[in-house]
């Protein structure tokens, strides 16, 4: 009887969103394919709704009991009446906070490195301390933003100080922060300081080694 009942409010409350959905143009829609939308009910902090969904490439998300639903035409305050209304006999409160959230891949030299789903408004600050920061001291510096291989940037460093937005930097879902595990530093300081300086030291020898062996020569040669 309460799945029958369930089903009932479920259509009634889709319905509704579609036909306010054709009245309520202005705004725009928070929710893209490959994205995530975040839930948290309170003051339940037990509920099953949450939880950070995944919104597959189609658009769908596959809630508990109801199933899929493509989001990509709803709104926040769509996707919340919605729900609201499908799960409120399931549900001891019904406040609830509903947030887009973007796929983040944090690889290399990362305390914590992995998949992360953070909100559009997260800065590049907040993305970092989610993995405990980088490993090494220029891990900041160093760090490179890639999306499908391609790299979109190695300055990173001026973006992390200002406290500019994902969404403002234009971020995407599977964007990648990467940043090397190695220190850098000491290769830089090895590469550009104390091989030049070895490389000088061995060519001043091979040089004395050869005028050495080229004196040893004439002398042979004149039978001293």
């Amino acid at each position: 009887m309460k799945n029958i009942l369930l089903l009932i409010l479920f259509f009634i409350a889709l319905s509704n969103v579609q036909a306010q959905g054709t009245q309520n143009t202005s705004g725009t829609y928070p929710f893209h394919a490959g994205d995530g939308i975040q839930i948290n009910v309170f003051p339940d902090t037990s509920s099953f709704l949450n939880h950070t969904f995944v919104i597959d490439g189609a658009g769908d998300v596959n809630f508990p009991i109801i199933g899929k639903i493509n989001v990509l035409h709803l709104k926040k305050d769509d996707l919340a009446k919605l729900l609201k209304s499908t799960f409120a006999p399931y549900l001891r409160s019904t406040n609830m906070v509903i947030n887009p959230v973007v796929r983040v891949s944090l690889l290399g030299g990362f305390m914590r490195p992995g998949l992360y789903y953070v909100d559009y408004n997260s800065t590049l600050w907040d993305v970092v301390r989610l993995t405990g920061g980088t490993i090494h001291e220029d891990g900041v510096k160093e760090m490179i933003w890639e999306r499908q291989g391609e790299e979109l940037s190695d300055e990173l460093a001026p973006i992390f100080e200002k406290g500019i937005s994902l969404k403002q930097m234009g971020f995407r879902s599977g964007d990648q922060l990467w940043t090397p595990i190695e220190n850098r530093r000491f290769i830089q300081v090895v590469l550009q300081d104390v091989m030049p300086v070895v490389t000088f030291a061995t060519t001043m020898l091979m040089t004395y080694y050869t005028y050495q062996l080229n004196i040893l020569n004439i002398q042979a040669r004149r039978g001293y």
